[in-house]
């Protein structure tokens, strides 16, 4: 098994990276809790797919479910246990299984999404957290159902919101691929061809560089709006900058971005270089440090200096 092998995905809303190298280094550092339903086997051990998943991507495991991690380590080649609803599984789940959103039952489904989103729409999440904490102190078995039922934290609550965290990177997908979609009309000129597939998904494959290459330009597109300290969000802008500079051959070079925090950050960021591609490839800083020496260049002089030609574009100016 290539130990090298490497897959890209979403995970609520943020892409992130993850080897089986990684994985592999994860779980040298200490052994497994005890399997309850899933496992994952590396090497000689198996392991509970939320615990070795958390320590190799670095998020907490309250993020995720088990199904999700299996399907990505499952990707780096990775044996598990079966999912639910998978050929030879029993239907039912054991007393010990997670909560599972009905999704070949569509009516449940969509019910489930429009309490979801009725519960988020009646108050502020954090008041209503704060004063179910306050019922449940002092609760016991006999009071703990009483207590909670007027919150609405219903049966059909949790599948909703497990729903929409199941397939929160399909929606990020379908916004990445409709927005490069809905904005070519306005970007290609009279007799520009796209002379190789798009990469309408968030993440570029081994076989496509970038998201759009035609005969005069090649261009990244990042659909992601800004919030917070968006740390991986600036990583992987400035990863795509570079990727531009260094690949584009003679052929102008575009940034889509949404909004113009990216941008601002783009043109005055201090951070250097260095750190901005600290979790790329190997090949992308390999690249960077043969074509430009040291990586000590700040985000904004880079951009002002060998990306100085790269156009940088609104994308909510074209959609919008």
């Amino acid at each position: 098994m290539d130990d090298e092998r490497a897959i890209d995905f979403i995970l609520n809303g943020e892409q992130h990276h993850l080897s089986r190298t990684q994985v592999l280094r994860a779980a040298g550092l200490g052994g497994p809790e005890p399997i309850r339903t899933h496992w994952v086997a590396i090497g000689e051990q198996r392991w509970p797919p939320r615990q070795i998943f958390e320590r190799a991507v670095g998020v907490p495991r309250t993020d995720f479910i088990s199904h999700y991690a299996i399907r990505q380590l499952r990707r780096l080649g990775f044996e598990t246990s079966p999912l639910p609803y998978e050929p030879g599984v029993p239907a039912a789940a054991g007393p010990a299984a997670e909560p599972s959103p009905r999704t070949s039952d569509l009516g449940s489904a969509i019910k489930s999404f429009i309490d979801l989103h009725e519960f988020f729409g009646e108050e502020d999440l954090t008041s209503r957290v704060s004063r179910l904490e306050d019922r449940l102190e002092g609760a016991d078995s006999e009071t703990v159902q009483e207590r909670v039922a007027p919150e609405g934290l219903t049966r059909d609550l949790l599948h909703g919101a497990l729903l929409v965290r199941q397939h929160a990177g399909h929606v990020n997908d379908l916004i990445h691929a409709a927005m490069i979609v809905r904005a070519l009309p306005k970007i290609l000129e009279p007799g520009e061809r796209i002379v190789r597939r798009p990469s309408l998904a968030s993440a570029n494959d081994g076989s496509r560089k970038f998201d759009l290459e035609t005969d005069r330009r090649v261009a990244e597109f990042k659909a992601a709006q800004w919030k917070g300290c968006n740390t991986l969000r600036k990583r992987l802008l400035v990863a795509d900058l570079v990727g531009l500079v260094l690949d584009r051959g003679d052929r102008r070079a575009e940034l889509y971005v949404l909004g113009s925090a990216p941008v601002e950050y783009l043109r005055t960021s201090t951070s250097t270089i260095g750190w901005a591609l600290g979790r790329s490839s190997p090949r992308l800083r390999q690249a960077y440090e043969d074509r430009f020496g040291s990586a000590v260049l700040t985000v904004g002089q880079f951009t002002a200096g060998p990306a100085a030609d790269v156009v940088l574009r609104d994308l909510s100016e074209l959609i919008g």
